[in-house]
């Protein structure tokens, strides 16, 4: 439970830090609102299509293994942004984004049904990252005053797999138990 916490509090600061600079990263590779939409858009699009093409498998994925799986692809996505030099790049990486983030979106979910958390535990749990992610902010944007906005991308994808290695020992070691 503590290391899930944990997961998920770090991938929330991730993806909050991240968010504004890399809305602007669009917008610069894009060069017009139409362009930027779009891009956005596929990200949304890929996701909401993984999410339906799941419910044409069988049966349900290894929660734990689809978990770890999603945030190394999300670190790699995040990490090949910097790479992306035309809006083609930048809508394959939107497209492969929103597919982990769906994997990612479907084991947070999954996990929640089987820890049946209080909701009062899960406000406390979200007030405390959001101060973490005021913090994160603040810091991302004093990193840019001594690196280059790729630097965030690059931290932010060793940070997602550092949380799929995480997410993989947590694994691991659960079916050690069994």
């Amino acid at each position: 439970m503590k290391t899930k916490w944990m997961i998920r509090g770090s991938v929330l600061v991730i993806q909050t830090a991240v968010f504004p600079y890399y809305l602007l990263f669009l917008k610069n590779i894009g060069e017009t609102y139409s362009t930027f939409s779009l891009l956005y858009a596929m990200f949304a699009l890929s996701s909401a299509a993984c999410f339906y093409a799941l419910t044409w498998i069988p049966q349900a994925l290894p929660l734990r293994k689809m978990y770890s799986v999603s945030l190394f692809g999300l670190g790699l996505s995040m990490i090949a942004v910097p790479f992306a030099e035309t809006v083609l790049h930048v809508c394959f990486i939107q497209c492969v984004m929103g597919i982990f983030q769906a994997f990612y979106k479907l084991a947070e979910k999954e996990f929640d049904k089987k820890d049946n958390l209080s909701w009062k535990k899960e406000n406390l749990h979200q007030f405390l990252l959001q101060l973490i992610i005021v913090a994160s902010i603040l810091g991302a944007g004093f990193i840019f005053d001594w690196f280059s906005v790729h630097m965030l991308f690059y931290l932010a994808g060793a940070w997602y797999m550092v949380n799929a290695w995480l997410a993989l020992r947590r694994t691991y070691r659960s079916d050690l138990k069994i």
